[in-house]
């Protein structure tokens, strides 16, 4: 700066005293417009480490928001899951409830059946036994006449140097006649028995 300005500057200021009028109105206007900037500058600052606090703030919000989503949706999947477990539990327990009324049923029903054939083979055993003894004295009985009838039949065919005895014949015939009877009779009688004892099985 020249020593021309410097002097008007000077003069313009005040010379050593007072600022002339325009030098204190040109302070205070500098003096307000360095506030203004300072405080534009202060304010963006404040506004730029706010605006970035609230956008850190949006994006926690916004991510807190995701997790509660998601964990919401896996909340709702576990009580449905739960529910279906529930449904299936209880399908369960009324597949069972059946399955065991059923085991008590077949159980009773095997009692009696057990029961019944208890005392079936109790009513049965003495018609049993007499069958048996029935059928062993027909046994003997018939293997009886068919010795008789071996014997005869061996006499007939060979009586010796006397030849055939009439009386003899006639007594063995009869004989054998009667032991027919007895075991035809014996045979009705087992027969009838055997009847009884299948009608008193199936009763």
């Amino acid at each position: 700066m020249t020593l021309d300005r410097r002097g008007r500057l000077r003069r313009w200021l005040g010379d050593g005293g007072h600022p002339s009028p325009r030098g204190a109105v040109f302070l205070a206007v500098s003096t307000f417009l360095c506030g203004c900037v300072l405080a534009s500058l202060l304010f963006v600052g404040i506004w730029r480490h706010t605006a970035g606090e609230a956008a850190q703030s949006k994006a926690a919000v916004a991510q807190t928001k995701a997790i509660q989503q998601s964990d919401h949706r896996q909340l709702l999947a576990v009580q449905n899951h739960l529910a279906a477990l529930r449904t299936q539990l209880a399908h369960s327990r009324a597949l069972l409830a059946q399955a065991e009324q059923q085991a008590a049923g077949a159980k009773t029903a095997l009692a009696h059946a057990q029961s019944a054939s208890r005392t079936l083979v109790r009513s049965l055993e003495p018609r049993l036994q007499t069958l048996s003894d029935a059928a062993a004295s027909l046994a003997h009985t018939t293997a009886t006449i068919q010795s008789e009838l071996g014997t005869l039949a061996t006499y007939a065919h060979d009586p010796g140097g006397a030849g055939l005895d009439a009386g003899y014949l006639e007594s063995q015939t009869r004989y054998v006649a009667r032991v027919a009877a007895a075991a035809a009779s014996a045979a009705a009688a087992l027969a009838q028995d055997a009847s009884d004892a299948q009608a008193a099985a199936h009763g």
